[in-house]
């Protein structure tokens, strides 16, 4: 079974059975005006923190030192030429300086050597060693002495004796050591001039301004090391100020972009929404166009051309002479009022007639009159016979004979041809009446197969829908 022959209330809920409920979130917009504020904030610490920065930065600036007020390039080049001046006086000395040196070296050596002999001596002088002979010689001259006292003392002069030598080598090796340092005095008078000195004197005096310069300058330079440290703290917390700020920017614009965006995704969601409440609308109306199309094919063709015929023809019948027919016609009636009130739908009498208007007995009607044939004084009813020249027809049976292709009679006499067009016109739409019913079925199961939302969606199907049948009806009255 396809959808059109669903039933109305099961597509209903089929249709809502496909509806997805989905949870939403609602991205708000942004508060200008706390962005604002948070970037009031963080210009104000930044207009806090830039002074202090420039501040540094200009006793950095303040600080350093220029070419042309460097004291310490006049004292080095001082500096130089009195140490050029030294190295020219030492060039012409250097031979007495290794002089000195040599003397000096052998000074030390006589002294060391001297120094080891007389330790092992005891006396320094040979006049303290004579002095002791002659006095250990008096006491053996007395002759008080016992054979050993003597004895000892005799081999303690002969000991004296013998180390008078070695006093006399000590003395000698003491004279050469005077002797040395007289020349080595002598020497270093010939090298330690005045104007050695006096270079020597200036030499230090350049040296020590250069070390008081030097420590100025060290604690210049621990205090701009520090006034660096200073600016590079303050440059990081302004760059980390200048960071929040563009943070706070780019979130705030990022929600905005957000919010943009959800507001476009609504719109789409809105868009989608009525455009499935319009789908769903349109099926219904497919479903409903469907369910008419084929009331409408149901309906047997040809019903109303018939009815016109038959009711032109009973209208007719009452301007014949011909008995026959009148009986047919009264029959055909009775026959007809007993199948209408079995079988069909009973027309509304009350349908399209205006408010607060009351419909006329049909005694009461007074009819358009159509008048057909020559002129007459006086105007006949309905009921006038063959004898007369004329027929006055209402304009709504002229209508409907015009509208059955059938000529309007002129006279009575022409009342037979008409009535017989009438009867045969009857018949044949009679004839083809199941015919063409069946085939308004089948063209309407084909619109229905090819009725797509489309063409729902357009006033025309509904319009053309309603024609195709007449189109078909017509054709077949060819």
């Amino acid at each position: 079974m396809s959808i059109l022959d669903t039933p109305r209330s099961s597509t209903q809920a089929a249709a809502a059975t496909t509806i997805k409920k989905t949870t939403r979130v609602v991205v708000r917009k942004p508060n200008l005006d706390d962005k604002n504020n948070a970037i009031k904030e963080l210009d104000a610490k930044i207009d806090d923190i830039r002074p202090r920065l420039n501040a540094v930065r200009d006793a950095i600036m303040a600080m350093t030192p220029k070419p042309e007020a460097d004291s310490r390039s006049v004292l080095r080049k001082r500096l130089g030429e009195l140490r050029d001046q030294q190295n020219e006086n030492k060039k012409g000395k250097q031979a007495k300086v290794d002089k000195l040196n040599t003397l000096n070296n052998n000074l030390k050596k006589k002294i060391a050597d001297l120094k080891v002999l007389q330790d092992k001596l005891t006396f320094k002088t040979t006049e303290a060693v004579e002095a002791q002979i002659r006095k250990l010689e008096k006491q053996v001259e007395k002759g008080s002495l016992k054979l050993v006292e003597e004895k000892k003392i005799l081999s303690e002069i002969s000991t004296l004796k013998k180390s008078k030598k070695s006093v006399e080598v000590a003395q000698a090796q003491q004279a050469a050591i005077d002797a040395d340092k007289v020349e080595i005095a002598a020497l270093k008078d010939t090298i330690d001039d005045a104007p050695a000195r006096e270079l020597s004197i200036e030499y230090n005096k350049v040296q020590a301004a250069l070390d008081d310069i030097g420590k100025v300058k060290d604690q210049a330079w621990k205090r701009r090391n520090e006034l660096f440290d200073e600016r590079t703290r303050l440059q990081r917390e302004l760059d980390a100020e200048f960071q929040r700020k563009k943070t706070v920017n780019d979130e705030y614009f990022a929600a905005v972009r957000e919010h943009a965006k959800f507001l476009q995704d609504e719109q789409v969601r809105k868009r989608e929404d009525i455009q499935h409440r319009k789908q769903q609308e349109l099926e219904e109306k497919r479903l409903a166009i469907a369910r008419e199309e084929r009331e409408l094919a149901e309906i047997p063709a040809f019903e109303a051309e018939i009815t016109t015929c038959d009711s032109v023809y009973k209208y007719l019948v009452l301007f014949s002479n011909d008995q026959k027919r009148i009986v047919e016609a009264t029959a055909d009636t009775v026959s007809t009022a007993a199948v209408n009130s079995s079988n069909i739908r009973q027309v509304d009498t009350a349908a399209n007639v205006p408010s607060g208007v009351m419909l006329r007995k049909k005694s009461e009607k007074v009819e358009d009159v159509y008048h057909v044939g020559a002129k007459s004084k006086k105007v006949k009813g309905p009921k006038e016979k063959n004898g007369s020249s004329s027929l006055k027809l209402p304009l709504a049976v002229v209508e409907q004979l015009v509208d059955l292709k059938i000529v309007v009679p002129t006279s009575p006499a022409d009342l037979g041809k008409t009535l017989d067009a009438l009867a045969e016109k009857r018949d044949h739409y009679r004839a083809n009446q199941a015919k063409v019913t069946a085939e308004n079925k089948r063209k309407a199961e084909e619109r229905i197969a090819k009725l797509t939302l489309a063409d729902v969606d357009s006033t025309e199907a509904i319009v053309q829908r309603t024609e195709v049948a007449h189109e078909i009806e017509a054709a077949a009255c060819k």
